[in-house]
């Protein structure tokens, strides 16, 4: 009886023979499953694909023994399903966590015995049974045992097994009963007896049949070789027969030559003989050979059908339990849409409080946007107010300095136009026309006395419009003061200027309309009583070329006549003697281009003064324009603007 020592030397030589890598010295160089994982490959890379789980050549034992779980596992499954092999074998499962921690020799020898189990029964069982053969008799041996212990285990479990009688038939029919559970379970389990005979009957006969298989190589090399030889021994024959037909034909060389002749054909046709006899016995071999590889396939065959039968079985039994997996997962599914209703309805409330929120939010964004509005269109009124302010202060310092440019020239021309006055005064006989003072005081009384009537309840911005007012009207009526070439005097500028600021520091538009027609009123009286003062210069001036010509027939008698006492509002100083024909001629056009200068400028005053209304006027209409907004949604929105449309049809009326 041999040792695990020798088993373990015999299995190692020949995983030394299969050179799938380095030469294995011991036992402890298989203890990671690297080499072992290697052959398995080579024995059938589709059954073993792959790496192993762990990192080989560690010195952890966690690593190495989960690498020979694999490998077990994989093994095991190989040997069941491919090879139809019962395990374990008779000397035991290995023990992979020894082999993993100490290198364990008969727990390794087992499963090397597993690896040469499935090399002898795997597609390329005929390569590795060459090899075998050229190994040393001990190695050979070694596995020829582990082969027996192989095929050895199904007989033996077969002849444990007790033989599956029928029932005796009986007279009468069974009672027709429901299939029951217990049926079902002793039909699978005659099932399962009747595949476990066909796979022993099988392992047999696949013992069987490989050795025929070897029996028909030996039959076929011998075949061959005697194929030759019968090649050989036609071709020697030939040549006799040729060398025969020579002899007999008087080429030979000898009469000795045929007794020779005769001897080797007798030698040949022995040959010859025996070889047929041989031909005859391997086709008796083959015949039988093909004989007992039809009863091969007719075992091969019925055994196929009971794997397909099996595969049926198993095909339903997977098909239940995916049934039963299937309603298990529709209950589960049922509980959770039960739970997703749940969670649907607290969305939709969830959702419904959203959406009250949302409404909310965006009726205060609404409000928000509006005030912004709001303030967008105070800031761009201040900024306009600011504007006209601005421009306004231009203005005045325009005309500040137009007045102080021309404040010497409006007082020579007034002086001028006393003078001019003074002698009209001298040369009227009638006398009874009043001065300009005179008129100016009686007009600026009666402007008094209607800006008194017209001026509204005592407040502090209306005193001050009134205030601006009444001295506009005083400077335009008032001709005592100086003028310039184009007729503005520094009271007429004074005035406008404090009319124009009275008008803009007023606070409401209503109170700003007010002070545009008091304006626009005190202008026109203004106009009006230029025009008069224009009339009374015209008609001076009517008088003046009436004298020149009355004056040569008249020189004498203006000579004799004493001179006219001068008025008596006239002061002493201003008083001149009276002038002279040339001089007078000089006086007259001074006093024209005066009055084509005071036309000028009341004309330039007019437009000037109408086209700044029209700017404030237009300025406001598109500040009304801007405000224009498109309808409010919210109820706060529309109350202003009902409040806004109001206000605006109060600024029209």
């Amino acid at each position: 009886m041999t040792t695990d020592e020798d088993t373990a030397a015999g299995l190692i030589a020949w995983l030394n023979s299969l050179d799938v890598a380095g030469d294995v010295q011991t036992i402890s160089d298989l203890n990671d499953g690297d080499v072992i994982w290697k052959v398995l490959q080579r024995i059938d890379a589709l059954s073993f694909p792959g790496r192993l789980p762990e990192e080989a050549n560690t010195d952890q034992w966690i690593p190495r023994w989960n690498n020979l779980k694999h490998i077990n596992d994989a093994l095991t499954m190989f040997l069941a399903e491919d090879c139809g092999q019962r395990l374990p074998l008779s000397s035991g499962a290995p023990d992979l966590k020894a082999i993993a921690q100490h290198a364990s020799l008969h727990d390794t020898v087992a499963l090397l015995k597993l690896v040469v189990v499935a090399a002898i029964n795997c597609n390329d069982r005929i390569e590795y049974l060459t090899q075998m053969q050229d190994l040393n008799a001990t190695t050979q041996e070694v596995l020829m045992r582990t082969a027996q212990e192989a095929s050895e285990l199904e007989p033996d479990d077969a002849s444990e097994r007790p033989a599956y009688e029928e029932p005796p038939p009986s007279s009468s029919p069974p009672p027709k009963t429901p299939p029951s559970r217990n049926g079902r379970v002793h039909s699978d389990f005659e099932a399962e007896e009747r595949l476990g005979r066909v796979l022993a009957d099988n392992q047999r006969i696949a013992h069987e049949k490989r050795d025929v298989e070897k029996q028909l190589d030996e039959a076929y090399a011998r075949y061959e070789r005697l194929q030759e030889s019968l090649d050989k021994t036609q071709d020697e024959l030939k040549e006799s027969n040729d060398r025969l037909s020579a002899v007999l034909a008087g080429k030979a060389e000898g009469t000795n030559r045929d007794a020779r002749n005769e001897t080797v054909i007798a030698q040949l046709e022995s040959r010859v003989s025996s070889a047929d006899a041989e031909i005859e016995e391997l086709r008796k071999s083959n015949e039988l050979l093909k004989i007992r590889v039809e009863k091969t396939q007719k075992l091969q065959d019925d055994y196929d059908e009971i794997k397909i039968e099996r595969d049926q079985l198993a095909r339903k039994a997977n098909a239940a339990d995916k049934y039963k997996q299937k309603l298990e997962a529709s209950h589960d599914l049922e509980r959770e849409n039960q739970n997703l209703r749940q969670r649907v309805t607290e969305l939709q409330s969830q959702v419904r409080d959203s959406d009250s929120s949302t409404m909310a939010k965006s009726d205060l964004r609404r409000e928000n946007e509006e005030l912004q509005k709001l303030l967008s269109m105070i800031e761009q009124d201040y900024n306009e107010t600011s504007d006209m302010k601005k421009r306004l202060e231009f203005d005045y310092q325009t005309l500040e300095a137009r007045y102080q440019d021309r404040g010497e020239d409006l007082r020579k021309h007034q002086q001028t136009i006393e003078d001019l006055q003074s002698r009209l005064q001298n040369g009227d006989e009638e006398g009874q026309m009043p001065i300009a003072s005179d008129t100016a005081k009686a007009l600026e009384d009666d402007a008094a006395s209607e800006e008194a009537e017209d001026t509204p309840p005592p407040s502090e911005k209306a005193d001050d419009f009134a205030e601006s007012e009444a001295r506009l009207t005083a400077a335009l009526v008032n001709g005592e003061s100086e003028r310039t070439d184009d007729g503005i005097t520094e009271d007429e500028l004074r005035a406008i200027m404090s009319a124009m600021r009275a008008q803009h520091q007023a606070g409401t538009a209503s109170e700003k309309e007010k002070a545009q027609k008091k304006l626009i009123i005190a202008l026109e009286k203004g106009r009006s009583k230029n025009n008069e003062l224009k009339d009374h210069i015209k008609k001076q001036a009517e008088l003046i070329q009436q004298l020149q010509a009355h004056a040569p027939p008249t020189a004498e008698k203006e000579a004799e006549r004493p001179p006219t006492p001068p008025p008596k509002d006239i002061e002493p100083e201003v008083r001149a003697p009276s002038p002279t024909e040339s001089e007078a001629e000089h006086d007259l056009d001074a006093a024209k281009k005066v009055i084509v200068n005071l036309r000028r400028e009341l004309d330039l005053m007019t437009s000037a003064w109408y086209e700044q209304n029209r700017r404030i006027a237009s300025s406001g209409m598109v500040t009304l324009r801007n405000r224009a907004s498109p309808e409010p949604r919210s109820f706060l929105g529309r109350q202003r603007k009902m409040v806004d449309a109001v206000a605006l049809g109060g600024m029209a009326r």
